[in-house]
């Protein structure tokens, strides 16, 4: 049976360009001159059908070199990406005309791309609808230093790129290894390997990825993660030399650096996503499959 690959530079995931950047877009102007929104405006059309200017900008990021690896400049990709959608368009009427889309294997694939649409357009919906404000962020913020809620670890970190790798470091750990040393030889953060993967002392309010923040409440001084936690960096075996310690003086709210507020504001939106998924899933009606549990892939 063919089993039909999509290239990276034609999914259409490449949409989804995260958190940060749905979160940092609030307040954009939706506005837009004329019948188009932004971006949307046709600059091909292929017998009727029109290729809008965001599909050629998305498939112009992919043509940064030729097919002999030379760099293009900008108006070279631009061609050489248009001239790829032309083609992909001409192709994907045809299967239109063949009825190929209505295809199990081809229309699954379909639902696929359409699900991961649909999904980031619902939350940058709601962020249009429930900003994030800065006041709202000074508001959390100096209640929480008013209260001496801001606190600090120090902390070392084995950072490595997979949670085999992590299970395996805490595995020599279990059997007596030094946690500074594993982290010299083993840890991926080029820092980590000067100073045996001394981070500091650190503060979980500014940190955008809570997995990694989530993880140290349940550690003692002296402790280290006996799981792997992952974040966006890759998979971390945190250690707890000291702390929590209130931080002394917290500076104010309208004292932090723009990228402190930022990382604020992210962890903010990262929180209201997961709360709004999880009463979602909690009301939804979700049952089991008749491919649960084939291939391995199913859950249990």
């Amino acid at each position: 049976m063919l089993q039909l690959q999509i290239r990276p530079a034609l999914r259409l995931s490449l949409y989804a360009a995260g958190l940060a950047s749905l979160v940092a877009a609030q307040g954009a102007s939706g506005a837009s001159a004329g019948p188009y929104a932004e971006g949307l405006a046709p600059e091909i059309i292929v017998n009727g059908q029109p290729i809008s200017q965001n599909h050629v900008q998305l498939m112009t990021s992919g043509f940064a070199t030729d097919k002999n690896g030379r760099p293009l400049n900008s108006a070279d990709a631009r061609t050489a990406a248009r001239t790829e959608l032309i083609t992909e368009e001409v192709l994907a009427q045809e299967a239109r005309k063949s009825g190929l889309d209505k295809k199990p294997a081809v229309a699954d694939q379909l639902a696929f791309q359409t699900r991961e649409i649909l999904s980031r357009a619902y939350l940058e919906n709601y962020f249009e609808k429930n900003p994030i404000t800065d006041a709202s962020l000074k508001s959390a913020y100096e209640w929480n230093r008013a209260n001496g809620k801001i606190v600090e670890y120090k902390l070392r970190q084995i950072l490595v790129p997979t949670s085999s790798e992590a299970r395996e470091i805490i595995g020599k750990l279990n059997g007596g290894s030094d946690f500074a040393e594993l982290a010299r030889v083993y840890s991926q953060d080029p820092g980590g390997q000067n100073n045996g993967g001394d981070l500091g002392w650190f503060r979980p309010d500014i940190f955008v990825d809570h997995n990694f923040t989530d993880a140290l409440p349940s550690l003692r001084k002296g402790e280290y993660s006996k799981t792997p936690v992952r974040s966006r960096f890759g998979w971390h075996v945190i250690k707890v030399e000291d702390g929590p310690r209130p931080v002394a003086t917290p500076e104010p709210y309208d004292a932090l650096s723009d990228n402190v507020k930022q990382a604020l504001r992210q962890k903010a939106g990262q929180l209201q996503i997961e709360t709004l998924t999880a009463r979602l899933t909690a009301n939804a009606k979700i049952s089991s499959g008749s491919a649960t549990g084939t291939n391995g892939a199913g859950q249990k």
